[in-house]
């Protein structure tokens, strides 16, 4: 008998479409507004999307909702003859690499260990919407995040999306220390009074790194009787010693971790475009966690752009984005 195909099935209705408002700074300055996709898809689609995995974008298109000034073919040419004025926008993520990985699973494993061992007397009382849930950066923590609209700019209505606390206990009797987490640059606030951490920057600090040198070639290698045993000139030496002296170090830095407090603490660029016009349109990419952040300029001061984020349909609840590998 043939074998039929089986039929794929269909993906899980979802609203893919997140439309922003934010509003730029003075002329010519940046300023820096943050998403969370989990959140806004959460909120849209009235179901938890969980923050801990890869949502990829399928396209981001901005416009300005002022007119950006030109020049008409019809009035006397000016000096800047074809010059259009335009705005900028980026948009950023959180590289997702082995290090924002193993960072993120490690701040998620310690999260769950610690509600776990709390509840290891009583039933599990954990809310159904329960998820660990970190910032992107600390700056996003302060900062500008941005909620989605209709079409009449109307905010949809919020419900609770509280990030993740640690609590940890502290050198003070009866005192403890709450605090929340962001997955790129350094630690704020301080030991038994921290703010928030940085996952990187916990996951660099607590794990054995490579030697310095590989291999640790000792300095008499050169004059070992065996090693200048087919020493018939002056060359051996040199190339005992440039094996030693070459690429016998890691090609990244050796103690500080991309994304840490030192070394790139920041997002990492995946699209940027001017507003020629007034529109501009960035292609696709995925966002760790679903976290993004917006920087944006514009000729003029107060300049409001209308932000649409598109996703890919998928699998996950409609939408494509996989777990954290």
């Amino acid at each position: 008998m043939r074998k039929t195909k089986a039929k794929a099935r269909p993906l899980t209705p979802a609203a893919r479409y997140l439309r922003y408002r934010l509003t730029n700074g003075d002329a010519g300055v940046e300023t820096s507004h943050f998403i969370d996709l989990a959140r806004d898809l959460s909120r849209v689609n009235r179901r938890l999307y969980r923050q801990g995995r890869e949502y990829h974008v399928k396209r981001i298109s901005v416009v300005s909702t002022n007119t950006i000034a030109g020049w008409s073919q019809y009035a006397a040419i000016p000096p800047n003859q074809g010059q259009q004025d335009a705005g900028f926008f980026s948009v950023s993520t959180v590289p997702h690499t082995w290090v924002a990985a193993n960072a993120w699973k490690r701040g998620f494993q310690a999260w769950s260990n610690m509600n776990k061992d709390a509840m290891r007397k009583t039933n599990d009382i954990s809310g159904t919407w329960a998820d660990f849930k970190v910032y992107m950066t600390d700056d996003m923590r302060t900062g500008t995040v941005l909620d989605p609209v209709d079409n009449g700019n109307a905010l949809y209505l919020a419900g609770e999306w509280d990030y993740s606390a640690y609590v940890a206990p502290t050198a003070a009797a009866g005192v403890i220390d709450e605090y929340r987490a962001h997955l790129m640059g350094a630690h704020t606030g301080a030991p038994g009074a921290y703010t928030s951490i940085g996952l990187i920057q916990s996951y660099g600090d607590a794990r054995a790194t490579v030697s310095t040198f590989d291999p640790a070639v000792p300095a008499t290698a050169p004059d070992d009787p065996l090693v200048n045993l087919f020493d018939y000139g002056d060359t051996q030496n040199q190339l005992i010693a440039n094996i030693d002296q070459y690429n016998d170090k890691p090609p990244y830095d050796h103690f500080e971790y991309p994304g840490d407090d030192a070394n790139a603490s920041k997002p990492i660029v995946v699209g940027q475009a001017a507003l020629a016009l007034g529109s501009a349109s960035i292609g696709s990419f995925s966002a760790l966690c679903g976290l993004l952040e917006l920087e944006t300029f514009s000729p003029i001061g107060g300049d409001v752009y209308s932000v649409l984020v598109e996703l890919a349909p998928g699998k996950y609840r409609g939408i494509k984005a996989g777990a954290i590998e």
